[in-house]
């Protein structure tokens, strides 16, 4: 093997080191996301809650809660192994 072979085989495993890495790190980040929408999601007031806060509090919560839910949903629908490329792009979730 020549001094030249050796270089691409390391740059070649330097590469998928740096793919695999960024592929991890993709996924850390989905997994904090759909963290922070089921924290939004679990925040939705209950009726107890609900009838000690003030009207505009509620449904900002409530809001809040329902939009995480749809957010979290399509996310899901993305990382479905069936859903394309394209589909996302596209917004046909």
């Amino acid at each position: 093997m020549t001094q030249r072979d050796e270089g691409h085989n390391y740059r070649d495993s330097k590469n998928r080191a740096m793919e695999y890495e960024r592929m991890q790190k993709y996924q850390a980040i989905i997994d904090m996301v759909i963290r922070w929408l089921d924290s939004n999601i679990d925040d939705y007031p209950n009726e107890e809650e609900s009838e000690q806060m003030i009207a505009s509090e509620r449904i900002s919560k409530q809001l809040l809660a329902e939009d995480s839910a749809d957010l979290k949903e399509k996310i899901e629908l993305a990382l479905d192994s069936k859903t394309t490329k394209r589909e996302i792009e596209d917004g046909d979730l």
